[in-house]
């Protein structure tokens, strides 16, 4: 149910903000909406199953070259050997973002780097909520005026308890509306 409400939350936000975006003269403002799938790696993945996610960003464009943003990512994970428990799992990341493609063109290529919070919160227990680092990419092509289609592979590693470092790889596709 949970995924069904995200995906219906996207595609009702994408058509909305598409067409407040069409009409922004200046587009300094980015949002982006996206879904797909949030991977464990390492030594979570030993807990943990890959699961689906859905999230948001809100950017500010710098200059040309450098972009400014915030994403928050919420996933679900089943447990492995927990007897059916699941985990959801929220990212909230701040990170600055450098454009390496050239201006004006339709495709739209960036790397960044952040840092924020992981939330760990288990049906079987207590949430737990640790620091994290992030560094990433977002791959755009723009679909029209404002509106571009967006893929944003994303590396979250978050400094936990047990194990000590627990990695999470939100990656999605969606929509990034430029104002």
């Amino acid at each position: 149910m949970r995924v069904v409400s995200l995906v219906l939350f996207g595609l009702a936000s994408s058509g909305l903000l598409a067409s407040v975006a069409a009409q922004s003269p200046d587009r300094k403002v980015l949002l982006e909406v996206r879904g797909g799938l949030n991977i464990p790696t390492f030594k979570i993945a030993d807990a943990a199953k890959v699961g689906p996610s859905g999230g948001f960003g809100l950017g500010f464009k710098v200059g040309q070259r450098w972009l400014v943003q915030a994403d928050a990512d919420f996933g679900t994970h089943d447990l492995k050997g927990t007897g059916g428990g699941d985990m959801a799992v929220s990212h909230f990341i701040g990170k600055v973002g450098y454009v390496v493609s050239k201006p004006g063109s339709k495709w739209h290529v960036a790397v960044n780097l952040g840092a924020g919070a992981l939330s760990f919160n288990p049906s079987t227990g207590p949430t737990d909520t640790y620091f994290a680092i992030n560094a990433g990419a977002k791959l755009g092509y723009q679909l029209g005026r404002g509106v571009e289609f967006l893929l944003s592979p994303q590396g979250d590693i978050a400094f936990s308890d047990s194990p000590k470092t627990s990695w999470i790889w939100p990656v999605a596709a969606g929509f990034r509306f430029s104002f």
